[in-house]
């Protein structure tokens, strides 16, 4: 009975591929709620700042 040497070399490359998808994922999640997070201060600061603002202040002529 002769083994062959392919089938262990396709599996690990295979397991290769699936912990290179999991952390390239995982990764990419990470990217998405940090900027998630910083869009989502950004335009909280944006509408505090324009809360604070009297409608006389934005636009005198009216």
């Amino acid at each position: 009975m002769g083994f062959s040497t392919e089938q262990p070399k396709a599996e690990t490359t295979s397991s290769t591929r699936i912990a290179a998808g999991l952390i390239l994922g995982m990764a990419c999640f990470a990217a998405v709620l940090t900027g998630g997070i910083f869009v989502g201060q950004t335009i909280g600061d944006a509408f505090s700042t324009l809360q604070t603002f009297a409608p006389v202040q934005m636009d005198p002529l009216r």
